[in-house]
């Protein structure tokens, strides 16, 4: 049983109709990229799966729970956290102050240790545990959100633009952060405009256009279709 599955889901905003009979899944310990033009629904993919959003047809089942009209609240207390693109921290916050924010629903263990593991995966953050969010550099910022939403220990992390308006050598560095969170055993379901570099890490990734599933395959066999790369990776 896939830890995540949408199963034909329609949805968007309001009467906007974004999704249409999407399908997709992400098994446990897998990364998976979800790629295509903007517009395409990657995003609103997101935001449907995390329970801000909620499908008109269709049904999304993660950890053999039905989520379809559950609320983000209850979704995070199954194992799911999500970091969005933008507004993805308070600012006014110190970074330890940040990472308790985040551990709003933990249930059992210790705050500290929490803290340490996420420390551990993000050593500036450690040294910068002081600083308000705020003051810090965008790449700094992402990782105060991913470690925000590691203090409860998801099954499955949902990034939305991670690597968005960072430099190369920041890119570089969140992507390495990716990919050791995924070598803990949590699996990833990441939206990146980074296409290339999202699916040379990624397990298997989908190509999404027009609110539709238009290809899935490995991250390898994307990368090598010259379709893909033609339409969707530039070359």
């Amino acid at each position: 049983m896939p830890l995540l599955e949408v199963d034909r889901v329609t949805g968007g905003y309001g009467d906007s109709e974004i999704l249409r009979r999407l399908s997709m899944v992400v098994d446990a310990h897998e990364i998976v990229a979800i790629i295509g033009p903007n517009g395409a629904g990657k995003s609103t993919l997101m935001k449907t799966v995390f329970g801000l959003l909620h499908p008109r047809e269709g049904r999304i089942t993660f950890d053999g729970h039905d989520i379809s009209s559950f609320a983000a609240h209850q979704i995070v207390k199954l194992g799911m956290c999500y970091v969005p693109q933008v507004a993805n921290v308070f600012t006014t916050l110190t970074v330890e102050e940040n990472l308790e924010m985040g551990a709003f629903a933990l249930a059992d263990g210790n705050l500290d240790t929490c803290k340490q593991r996420v420390y551990d995966m993000f050593p500036k953050l450690k040294q910068r545990r002081r600083q308000a969010a705020g003051k810090m550099s965008g790449g700094e910022r992402q990782m105060v959100a991913m470690g925000s939403a590691l203090m409860l220990d998801p099954k499955l992390l949902l990034l939305d633009e991670p690597t968005a308006a960072l430099s190369p050598k920041l890119v570089d560095e969140i992507f390495e952060r990716i990919a050791r969170i995924n070598e803990t055993g949590i699996a990833i379901m990441m939206v990146e405009q980074n296409a290339r570099q999202s699916l040379r890490m990624a397990h298997r990734g989908y190509v999404l256009a027009n609110g539709e599933n238009r290809q899935q395959g490995t991250g390898r066999e994307l990368l090598e279709d010259p379709n893909v790369g033609r339409l969707y990776l530039g070359g």
